[in-house]
C-alpha cells in the first residue's frame, strides 16, 4: 500500500484505524476505506459462526456473546502479540468489539424468529465462517507487512489471524478444529496471503488487491465443502493389527 508523503504513518496503528479519523487525503482515505469495510465484513461474519456455534452447542446468551466476540478478535490479538503490536487492535480501538456485539444481537434476534434458520444446517456456518477467514487473512497479512516483517512472516500472520478465532471457536464448542483434521482451511488462506502479497507488486488498484485475494479463500473453501476435498491424513488409514 503507498501512502503519500504528507502523511505520518505508524508501523503499530491499523491500517483502517487512521481512515476512521479521517485524517487521510483522498486517494489513501479510499484505501483505508477499502481495509475497514474488510475488516467489517470478518467481523461480522466470524461473530455470525461464533453465534451458530454456540446455538448448535446450546449455550445461553451469554456463552453466545463471549464466544462470538472471542472468535472476533482471537486471530488479531495473537498476531498483534506475535509482531509485537501494542496495544492490540481491539484495545486500541473497541469497534471491532461493539460490531461483534451488534452482531450477537441481530444473530440471537433471527434464530428466534418463526422463519427458524436452523443452527444445525452447516451451510450457515460454514459460509460465515468462509467469509471471515478471506477477510482476515488479507487484512492480518496488511497489518503484519505495514508493521516492518518480511513478506514470508506477513503470509504466515496473515493465517494465523484467519484460523485462529476459529480454532478458538470450535474448542470452545467442543469441535475439533477444521484446521486439524484435513479439512482445505488453513491451505486456502495460505494461498489467499500468497496471492495478496504478489499482488501488491503489481499495478492493480488497493480493492483488486485486496477483494481478490478474499475471494480466492472463500471460493476454495467453498470448493472444498462442495467436493469434499480433504488434505492427505498422517499414518495408515487401515486399523493395526
Amino acid at each position: 500500500m503507498h501512502f503519500s508523503d504528507d502523511v505520518e504513518f505508524s508501523p503499530r496503528r491499523q491500517p483502517f484505524s487512521l481512515y476512521s479519523r479521517c485524517v487521510l487525503p483522498t486517494q489513501v482515505a479510499t484505501n483505508e476505506g477499502v481495509f475497514l469495510l474488510v475488516a467489517i465484513i470478518g467481523t461480522i461474519a466470524f461473530a455470525t459462526s461464533g453465534v451458530l456455534a454456540a446455538a448448535e452447542a446450546g449455550l445461553d446468551w451469554l456463552g453466545a456473546t463471549v464466544l462470538a466476540v472471542v472468535v472476533s478478535i482471537g486471530g488479531g490479538t495473537l498476531r498483534d502479540i506475535l509482531i509485537g503490536n501494542f496495544p492490540v487492535t481491539w484495545v486500541r480501538d473497541e469497534w471491532p468489539v461493539v460490531v461483534a456485539l451488534c452482531t450477537v444481537v441481530v444473530g440471537l434476534a433471527v434464530l428466534r424468529l418463526p422463519i427458524h434458520i436452523d443452527p444445525r444446517n452447516q451451510l450457515w456456518y460454514l459460509a460465515s465462517d468462509a467469509v471471515g477467514l478471506g477477510a482476515f487473512v488479507v487484512l492480518g497479512t496488511s497489518i503484519a507487512l505495514e508493521s516492518g516483517t518480511s513478506s514470508f512472516i506477513a503470509i504466515f500472520m496473515g493465517v494465523i489471524t484467519g484460523v485462529g478465532g476459529g480454532v478458538i471457536r470450535d474448542l470452545f464448542t467442543g469441535r475439533t478444529p477444521m484446521v486439524f483434521v484435513g479439512q482445505v482451511y488453513a491451505v486456502a488462506g495460505l494461498l489467499g496471503a500468497i496471492v495478496y502479497v504478489g499482488l501488491r507488486e503489481t499495478s492493480a488498484s488497493e480493492p483488486l488487491r485486496v477483494w481478490i485475494p478474499v475471494a480466492v479463500v472463500v471460493i476454495l473453501r467453498a470448493l472444498a465443502i462442495r467436493f469434499d476435498l480433504h488434505l492427505p491424513r498422517t499414518g495408515s488409514t487401515h486399523p493395526r493389527d
